[in-house]
């Protein structure tokens, strides 16, 4: 019997993983930081330092993306699971 993330991702050949959401959230994120600078509410150097931080925890989170277990090594997010 499939459990229902295995369900889940063979069903729409998409893979769910908070893997692939995170991108997302990171720009999300690095938008939010430039509009609070914009806004003076934080100040010029924090906002730079936070979203350098940000845009380092992007490239490393897609480094890392291909050792998603479900997902092929290509990256794509497609569902390898049957």
């Amino acid at each position: 019997m499939e459990t229902t993330e295995e369900k889940k991702c063979c069903e729409t050949k998409r893979c769910c993983c908070l893997c692939h959401k995170m991108p997302g959230v990171f720009i999300a994120l690095i938008g939010v930081v430039i509009l609070l600078t914009g806004l003076d509410v934080f100040g010029r150097r924090a906002g730079v330092v936070a979203i350098a931080v940000l845009i380092i925890l992007l490239g490393l989170q897609r480094t890392c993306a291909g050792a998603c277990k479900c997902c092929s090594g290509a990256g794509d997010g497609t569902c390898e699971k049957k």
